[in-house]
């Protein structure tokens, strides 16, 4: 199981992946409620948060990597879905809220200090309407990564052995 999830060489068939990636699913929620329970102002958490997260993206890195291989893929599918999520991210902030974000500090000089009440307010307007619409950021967050295990996840191997 360790060369599934900590080595990037070889490949992976259909079930094998399906295999990793519920593995990996049960131990980012077991990561996530480790922190739930630590809370978030704790030092521990901190720690954690720095070791496990680097350490949950490379475990996703080799299980995706090895089943691109055995697709015949290049592993740069992966690197290219991570930036298609940033995109995503950026349209989500920019599409809920965040251009006008932008827009309330751009009318600021750079040296000029702006009123904390009226920073404050332009926060809180924004945090709202991110509030408001997560009925739709949520889902729209999940589309590249469910899009992309699906398909790793049905696609025939290369060499159709599986």
């Amino acid at each position: 199981m360790h060369a599934l999830f900590l080595k990037t060489k070889g490949a992976i068939n259909r079930q094998t992946f399906w295999l990793g990636f519920v593995s990996l699913a049960l131990f980012v929620s077991a990561f996530n409620q480790l922190l739930r329970t630590l809370g978030p102002v704790n030092m521990m958490s901190f720690w954690i948060s720095i070791i496990g997260l680097p350490l949950i993206i490379y475990m996703i890195y080799c299980v995706y990597g090895k089943r691109l291989t055995d697709m015949g893929r290049s592993r740069w599918v992966f690197t290219g879905a991570i930036a298609l999520q940033f995109l995503m991210i950026i349209a989500l902030m920019l599409t809920f809220g965040g251009a006008e974000y932008f827009s309330e500090f751009a009318q600021y000089d750079r040296k000029e200090d702006i009123d904390p009440q009226q920073q404050q307010i332009i926060i809180e307007t924004y945090q709202a309407r991110q509030a408001a619409n997560m009925h739709l950021i949520r889902p729209a967050m999940l589309l590249v990564p469910v899009a992309l295990t699906l398909w790793l996840g049905l696609a025939q191997s290369k060499n159709g052995t599986d």
